[in-house]
């Protein structure tokens, strides 16, 4: 299997990469994400901590949604030789 069919088969995740653990642009920016949650989170009643979770939980899986859609049209480039323009397919 190709490292792409690997990665569409989900046996590779791009944030196990090690270029990408050891960025330090990327662990700054998920330095800041997580010092801001949890600001955020210890201000917060139970409820209102609840309801911020279950926020979080859902724009997650949107963006992985999102993520995985535009890597489909990716691959559907890919495979047509990259002579066709995403709008294209």
């Amino acid at each position: 299997m190709t490292t792409l069919e690997n990665l569409y088969n989900g046996n590779i995740n791009p944030s196990d990469l090690d270029e990408l653990k050891y960025n330090p642009e990327y662990s700054r920016a998920l330095n800041r994400v997580c010092v801001a949650r949890q600001k955020l989170t210890d201000s917060l009643s139970a409820e209102q901590r609840e309801l911020l979770e279950r926020y979080i939980t859902n724009a997650d899986e949107l963006s992985v949604i999102m993520d995985e859609a535009i890597f489909n049209v990716f691959l559907l480039w890919l495979m047509n030789g990259c002579t066709e323009t995403p709008e294209e397919l």
